[in-house]
């Protein structure tokens, strides 16, 4: 029998946003804990804000861990019960001819979206490069996947001198030429904290068990996606859902690993060193008060259970 209908949402439109619940609902693992999962997509973070706290979704399955903080620091109660995103795995990748960070200056750097991961991580080894990102480059949107087969004509094309890349690409870019300005996993050793599950007080008061019994079904869905043997499977299961691939996606980037899977938290849980690390930027940049802790929004206890009981 149905404990529960949860009511899911990713706040991102990209699909990968919502493979790991359509792959957990497709195993039979929500299934298991009694629960059915409807999945849909609110279009960005502060829709899924919204829709959390009025109570029109249950679960905020990639929640911007900023929005979060915001949200938490002002009074709401919304509280990080999970990790999607733990890190990013990216490089810098700049033209032929870049030969350094400090080359960038006064040029044209893309991004996908205007105000993505792409930005974020640009802007962050600009700013570490002692750079201004607001006036030093040009910042170019909708330039594409982050792939490169999507990158590497653009920079040839001097359509941009520089682009976050997925690091499962490095490999290609540096065969063909293209100089490795960064590396983000040297900038964020403890990674960063970019995405997580979100739920608010009530749905954790008056429905923990459902929490429970959806985090444990997600741990098992990250741990299949994560699993090389499982790709062709995590496959099928995509093209039998309702998922579509977003217009620039470079469809390529799925056939084998998709380079953001690393990223994905094999016990679940929310990285507490890279969610301090993005809650002390935005204490540096005023959009939090100083007086917010990571203690003030993560609940941990839900994902502890989850993991207690797929260990029994």
């Amino acid at each position: 029998m149905v404990s529960k209908a949860l009511k899911v949402a990713a706040g991102h439109y990209h699909l990968f946003h919502r493979v790991a619940p359509t792959v957990a609902r497709a195993k039979g693992y929500f299934r298991r804990e009694n629960l059915e999962v409807a999945i849909s997509a609110t279009g960005t973070d502060q829709k899924s804000l919204e829709a959390l706290t009025r109570g029109e979704i249950d679960i905020a399955v990639d929640l911007k861990t900023p929005v979060a903080l915001r949200a938490r620091d002002q009074g709401q109660e919304v509280f990080l019960i999970g990790g999607f995103l733990n890190t990013y795995p990216g490089i810098l990748v700049g033209a032929k001819g870049i030969r350094s960070l400090a080359d960038l200056r006064g040029k044209r750097i893309g991004l996908r979206e205007p105000n993505g991961v792409t930005l974020t991580m640009s802007c962050m080894i600009l700013k570490k490069a002692g750079m201004e990102p607001d006036g030093d480059v040009v910042f170019v949107a909708h330039t594409g996947a982050s792939s490169f087969k999507s990158i590497a004509p653009k920079l040839d094309r001097g359509e941009i001198q520089a682009r976050i890349a997925h690091k499962a690409y490095a490999g290609d870019f540096r065969a063909a030429g293209y100089p490795i300005l960064a590396d983000l996993q040297e900038y964020l050793p403890d990674g960063y904290q970019l995405r997580a599950i979100a739920a608010t007080a009530p749905i954790l008061d008056n429905h923990g068990e459902c929490v429970v019994g959806f985090l444990n079904g997600m741990i098992q869905a990250y741990r299949f996606m994560k699993e090389p043997k499982n790709h062709p499977e995590m496959m099928e299961i995509i093209r039998n859902s309702d998922l579509e691939f977003e217009p620039d996606m470079d469809q390529s980037m799925w056939e084998e690993e998709y380079p953001l899977i690393p990223g994905i938290p094999a016990d679940g849980a929310v990285n507490v060193a890279g969610l301090e690390v993005i809650l002390e930027e935005e204490k540096l940049s005023g959009r939090v008060s100083r007086a917010m802790t990571a203690s003030r929004i993560l609940r941990p206890q839900y994902v502890r259970e989850a993991l207690r009981r797929i260990a029994e």
